[in-house]
């Protein structure tokens, strides 16, 4: 028993280092603020921009359930995420050599190589993350699972908050190199982190299970249908996810809203990564006990926050560029939101033996939303940012109007 509680501590505190700098790496080439502005400073193209988080989610995601086929029946899952994360960090490496050898020298070819580079990451995420969900079901118990998920995003959040200011340095008037070189130097930086997070992964004693049978691919979809048809909990959770794909979708365009409305210089990147990470960080505190209660009144406050966010993007524009920084620390506050509110509740709702699945199940739903970006991007086009902001706005309530419905408005404390 005692050799049982060492080795979970030991999972766990691996599991956090993977964790923190899965996240640090993950903030200093930021889908969201980094990538975006780097895109936006080379051209002005909305389709570009839009192209950046369509390939991250749809190959992060749309793959899950092949690979979920591929990894379930296999005994050891440890193999895949750590062929995972070191393409991940040679991917950073390779980009980050290359913009800072060559610079903006043929604008075409480094943009051609992002992109290519983002697909075949995303594509090693989505490995990765099936595999993930079914070790970390194993190596950490029930009870501590919440506690783990909101552990790693505050010790995550923290070590990303310093991230933030080497963002701002780094982007700033007074670093040696400046663009796109300095954005070279952050794509390194990103690479290293994710060696760090290796070691953390690497910590964890993963339980072996029997050795499994995999199944054809049309009795696997047969029986992944089946189970979206049986499950009616997974049916609102996989509905909620997607509406929460509206948020995401508008969230890139909230540094280009700023830099083209408002004029606002690079070095605030910086100052905006550190109020999101920020807003996430805080927010932590909360999402870590209620999840342990019930994480769908997280997801519930994940959508509400989702709906407020751009509304207040739209109505501080005229103010001081430091006040954007409420955008980014709501937006920050959601996105911890979801992740521990969705990470959690698909722990809940799926069997032990069926979590690679539902993981696979989950990511290729999400990857529905894959387009969403480019519906953002043409409403900002043909109509205005304005009303972009105000229809993911209309998106979010339609979510927090479905859940309250099916749990009968009577969410808070019903565990």
């Amino acid at each position: 028993m005692e050799d049982k509680a060492e080795s979970e501590r030991t999972n766990f505190i691996g599991g956090v280092i993977h964790g923190t700098f899965l996240r640090s790496s993950s903030r200093l080439a930021d889908i969201d603020l980094i990538l975006p502005a780097f895109v936006s400073s080379i051209t002005g193209s909305k389709f570009l921009i839009a192209l950046l988080p369509s390939i991250y989610f749809s190959t992060g995601r749309l793959p899950q359930i092949l690979f979920s086929n591929y990894v379930e029946p296999r005994s050891r899952k440890k193999p895949f995420l750590y062929i995972a994360i070191l393409t991940r960090a040679l991917i950073w490496f390779l980009f980050g050599f290359f913009v800072t050898w060559r610079g903006l020298s043929d604008p075409g070819l480094t943009l051609l190589l992002l992109f290519v580079f983002l697909l075949i990451y995303s594509l090693a995420g989505s490995l990765g993350g099936v595999a993930y969900t079914a070790i970390i079901g194993k190596a950490i118990s029930e009870d501590r699972r919440a506690r783990f998920y909101a552990t790693r995003q505050v010790t995550g959040s923290l070590l990303a908050f310093g991230m933030g200011s080497v963002v701002r340095f780094v982007l700033g008037e007074g670093f040696y190199f400046g663009f796109p070189r300095n954005y070279g130097v952050l794509f390194l930086l990103s690479g290293m982190a994710l060696l760090i997070g290796f070691v953390g992964f690497w910590m964890i004693s993963e339980p072996e299970m029997e050795e499994g049978k995999r199944k054809p691919l049309s009795s696997y979809f047969s029986n992944v249908m089946g189970i979206v048809k049986k499950d009616r909990k997974l049916r609102l959770f996989l509905l909620t996810r997607v509406l929460a794909g509206f948020h995401i979708m508008i969230i890139p365009y909230y540094v280009v809203y700023f830099k083209e409305v408002a004029g606002v210089a690079e070095s605030f990147i910086g100052i905006y990564l550190m109020a999101r990470v920020f807003g996430g960080a805080v927010s932590n505190f909360l999402w870590g006990r209620v999840a342990e209660r019930a994480p769908e009144e997280v997801i519930l406050l994940c959508l509400l926050i989702a709906g407020i966010t751009p509304l207040v993007a739209l109505g501080i524009i005229n103010y001081n560029p430091i006040y954007y920084s409420a955008v980014f620390v709501l937006a920050g506050s959601a996105i911890n939101a979801r992740m521990v509110g969705f990470n959690t509740h698909l722990l809940e709702l799926a069997p032990e033996e069926k979590r690679a699945t539902y993981s696979g199940i989950r990511g290729t739903t999400i990857a529905l939303t894959a387009p969403l970006p480019f519906l953002a991007g043409g409403l900002i086009e043909f109509f205005s940012f304005k009303f972009a902001f105000i229809f993911v706005s209309a998106m979010m309530l339609l979510g927090v109007g479905i859940n309250l419905i099916h749990y009968g408005f009577r969410f808070w404390g019903k565990k």
